[in-house]
């Protein structure tokens, strides 16, 4: 299974992408090394470069690819998807958590990058923030008319993402210290507990 969720064979461009996640997200950018990158995904240095050329180009198209799945595969089916607005933000909230655990280095890689580039980070998020901004606007006028007819308590959009977000993220950042603490030691079981948690506590807020 691919890193989106298919279950297509894994393609060369495939392979790269998920080394270079790797890669970055634990030497940051200017650690990163492509002939690294190359021998973990099984290529040869001059393949990587056939793909993607620069190492630049390489972290770019990461990071706009995985902000444009979240966008169009998360944030737009809240709004754009039949149902009510509860099923809806419960389907988005299993998405979004399903999509880290296929990409687990991602919150690293994210954080990473704005450490490190945060030039990069904030010309890639620009070219997406009107995007974003759309399907806020359009997440809120649902949450409003769902307010309206009763359904859900009021709220604001940008803070219903931002919660679903930091709730979803964070044990990906912390699994470690949190199993520890609470004696789990399956990852997959404590993984699957923390989505279902997840959901009644927005359920809750959003009631």
């Amino acid at each position: 299974m691919d890193k989106q969720g298919s279950k297509q064979p894994k393609d060369t461009e495939q392979l790269i992408l998920e080394a270079a996640i790797t890669e970055f997200s634990t030497k940051g950018f200017d650690g990163a090394r492509t002939s690294t990158i190359a021998a973990n995904a099984g290529v040869t240095h001059a393949m990587l470069h056939y793909y993607f050329r620069t190492k630049e180009k390489l972290f770019e198209r990461i990071f706009k690819d995985k902000i444009r799945y979240i966008i169009n595969m998360v944030i737009s089916p809240m709004v754009e998807s039949g149902g009510s607005i509860k099923q809806r933000i419960r389907e988005g909230i299993e998405k979004h958590f399903e999509f880290l655990l296929a990409n687990k280095e991602l919150p690293i890689f994210f954080i990473t990058t704005i450490n490190s580039r945060p030039e990069a980070y904030q010309e890639i998020i620009g070219e997406f923030s009107s995007i974003a901004h759309g399907r806020l606007n359009a997440l809120q006028q649902e949450l409003d008319k769902a307010h309206e007819n009763g359904e859900i308590c009021k709220v604001r959009a940008d803070q219903l993402i931002g919660d679903i977000a930091s709730l979803n993220v964070f044990p990906f950042l912390a699994h470690p210290m949190l199993m520890a603490a609470t004696g789990h030691s399956d990852y997959d079981s404590y993984m699957e507990m923390r989505k279902k948690e997840i959901v009644e506590i927005i359920m809750k807020r959003i009631s």
